[in-house]
């Protein structure tokens, strides 16, 4: 049977705050917003940067259809295995996301239409922020799209701003949600697109 997603996420967190992205499993009001943002109607490949226990997977996976492509990258062993018995059918790469043009080699895909993710960025260094955005933008297809969660009592800290000001540059458009109060801790999410391709000129026009 699974560990409590809780009480597994909690244990995580006080184990290795750097790689564990929350305190607490996502709410359901947070992680249907952040589902939501995906053009489902478009997006043919779908990737989950740190899904931990599955909090926002679980709504993800009812959304895939036989037209989407869907897995996840996750770097600590003991989600790795968690997900496994939750989630026996997802496919989960026990990796880095900065390694994420190799994993989509693997997963025999050229680009994604859609990352979200639980990662803790405003934990990370700036390096380590720089890198991981590098590595998703060179494998994001043109009108692709970006979705992460902060809570709100770090939004001031230098990490966190420093992590909105990386997106600013990286994104054609960053848009941030309302709080979400009723999520434990509070927070919003971040909406960034990447830039559509051209609009075919028509001749005469």
């Amino acid at each position: 049977m699974a560990k409590s997603t809780k009480t597994g996420v909690f244990r995580q967190f006080l184990k290795r705050p750097k790689t564990v992205g929350a305190i607490a499993a996502s709410g359901r009001r947070l992680a249907q917003a952040m589902v939501n943002e995906i053009d489902w109607d478009r997006a043919r490949t779908i990737v989950e940067y740190g899904p931990g226990t599955g909090a926002v997977t679980k709504y993800i996976l009812p959304r895939v259809s036989d037209q989407h492509d869907f897995f996840a990258v996750e770097i600590n062993e003991e989600m790795v295995e968690m997900l496994a018995d939750l989630f026996p059918r997802l496919k989960v790469y026990h990796e880095s996301a900065t390694q994420i043009r190799t994993i989509c080699e693997q997963h025999g895909v050229d680009g994604v239409d859609a990352v979200i993710s639980g990662l803790p960025w405003t934990v990370f260094s700036e390096s380590l922020q720089e890198d991981l955005l590098e590595s998703m933008l060179e494998v994001m297809r043109p009108g692709s799209v970006f979705i992460t969660f902060a809570y709100l009592q770090g939004l001031r800290l230098r990490g966190a701003r420093r992590f909105r000001q990386l997106l600013e540059d990286s994104f054609a458009e960053v848009t941030v949600s309302k709080p979400i109060w009723r999520n434990f801790p509070p927070a919003i999410f971040y909406s960034c697109r990447s830039e559509s391709l051209p609009a075919v000129r028509q001749e005469g026009c």
